[in-house]
C-alpha cells in the first residue's frame, strides 16, 4: 500500500505484459493488488524532466486544470493551452502506452510539443482497453505498457515532487464498480511539487477524485489530502487543480452563482479546504466543465467537476476554455478551467 511516494526517476518501469496478464486472471483478490502494487516500481515512483529554464516563477502567473480524457489528441491539446497562456497545467487522465491513445506518452510528448519540463505519476495500470466503446475499438490491439495517471507540466523546475495516495487501492481491482470489465491496479492519487517564487516556494497539486463516490466519500479524501499535504509541505501557499468528481454541483441543481459561492451546501470536501485555508471563489467562475462526448447521452446533465483552489493566493480573469481544437474537434469530456494567479 503506498502512502506517499518520495522516488522520482528519468523514467518509469512499467510492468510487463506478462505480469499484466496474469494480473488481470487473478483479479477480485486483495491479496493479489497488494502483490502487484508492491512489486510494480512504476506505482512506485514518479517520472521527472525538468524544463530548460531555470528562473524562479514570477509573481502573477497562468495555472489552468485539465482532466484530458487519456490525452488522445496531443498536438491540438498542446495548442489549446498555448492559445490559453497557461504557464503550469495541472493534468488529470493522461495515458502512457495505451492502444486507445495510440501508445503514446502522452504527458512527455505534451511537454515536449510545450518545451516545458513534467512530474507524471501513474495512477492505475490497466488492464484491459478501457471503457466499453473503447475496448470494442480497439479489440485485439494489445496495451503496450497500460499506464493511465496525472501530471504536472510547467515552464519552471519542480522540486520536492510526490505522488500523494487518496485511498487505500484496489477498487478498480477487487470490486469493479462499473461491473464492465474496467480492471485496473491502483488507486486515485494526486501529484504534488514546489516551484520557487520570489517570496519564497509554492505548492502546487494536480489531482483526481474516484468517479465512483458520493459527497461523503469526496469529504474523506480531501481530508486525506489535506492532511498529507500539511505533513509534507506545511502550511506554505499551495494551488491545487483537477477534477473532484463533484457530480452533485450539475446544471439541473444549482445555479452558477451557487456552485461558485456555496458549494459546500452539496459537497463537504469544500469545507474542508475552507479549514485547510483554501479558497476557490476567485479562482472559478461556478460554470459547468464537462463536454459531451459523441458517445454521451444528451440527456446528461452538464456538471462542475473541475476546480482551482488557493491558499494565500488570489485568482483573477478566471474562466472555462472548452475543450475543443482550433477547427472545432472533440479533444476531451471535460473543458479546462483557467486562472490568473498571484501569491
Amino acid at each position: 500500500m503506498r502512502t506517499v511516494v518520495h522516488k522520482t526517476v528519468d523514467q518509469l518501469q512499467p510492468p510487463s505484459q506478462e505480469d499484466r496478464s496474469q494480473a488481470a486472471k487473478s483479479w477480485g483478490s486483495s491479496a493479489s493488488h497488494e502483490h502487484w502494487m508492491g512489486n510494480w516500481a512504476c506505482l512506485n515512483e514518479v517520472e521527472v524532466k525538468q524544463p530548460q529554464a531555470s528562473s524562479d516563477l514570477p509573481e502573477k502567473f497562468v495555472v489552468g486544470a485539465w482532466n484530458l480524457e487519456r490525452c488522445k489528441w496531443v498536438e491540438e491539446s498542446a495548442e489549446v493551452i498555448h492559445t490559453a497562456k497557461i504557464d503550469i497545467l495541472l493534468a488529470t487522465e493522461v495515458d502512457w502506452g495505451m492502444a486507445r491513445s495510440k501508445q503514446r506518452h502522452t504527458t512527455k510528448e505534451l511537454a515536449e510539443q510545450l518545451g516545458w519540463g513534467y512530474a507524471f505519476g501513474v495512477e492505475f495500470v490497466e488492464l484491459g482497453l478501457g471503457d466499453p466503446l473503447e475496448t470494442a475499438e480497439f479489440n485485439g490491439v494489445p496495451n503496450e505498457h497500460g499506464l493511465h495517471g496525472n501530471a504536472i507540466l510547467s515552464r519552471w523546475p519542480l522540486q520536492a515532487i510526490k505522488l500523494i495516495a487518496l485511498d487505500e487501492g484496489g477498487l478498480w481491482y477487487v470490486q469493479s464498480p462499473k461491473q464492465d470489465g474496467q480492471h485496473r491496479v491502483g488507486g486515485r492519487m494526486a501529484i504534488a511539487a514546489l516551484l520557487e517564487t520570489e517570496k519564497g516556494p509554492l505548492g502546487c497539486v494536480a489531482v483526481h477524485y474516484e468517479s465512483e463516490s458520493n459527497p461523503d466519500h469526496r469529504n474523506q479524501q480531501t481530508q486525506r489530502l489535506m492532511e498529507l499535504l500539511f505533513r509534507e509541505y506545511g502550511t506554505i501557499p499551495m494551488v491545487i487543480g483537477g477534477d473532484l468528481n463533484t457530480n452533485t454541483l450539475s446544471e439541473a441543481h444549482t445555479s452558477q452563482t451557487q456552485r461558485r459561492i456555496q458549494p459546500e451546501s452539496w459537497e463537504p470536501c469544500f469545507s474542508t479546504f475552507a479549514k485547510y485555508n483554501f479558497a476557490w471563489e476567485t479562482a472559478n467562475t461556478g460554470q459547468t466543465t464537462t463536454r459531451r462526448g459523441p458517445h454521451h447521452s444528451t440527456h446528461t446533465p452538464h456538471r462542475t467537476l473541475d476546480w482551482l483552489l488557493l491558499r494565500s493566493c488570489q485568482g483573477s480573469q478566471s474562466r472555462v476554455v472548452p475543450a475543443l481544437s482550433k477547427v472545432g474537434n472533440y479533444l476531451s469530456d471535460h473543458e479546462m478551467v483557467v486562472s490568473t494567479v498571484s501569491c
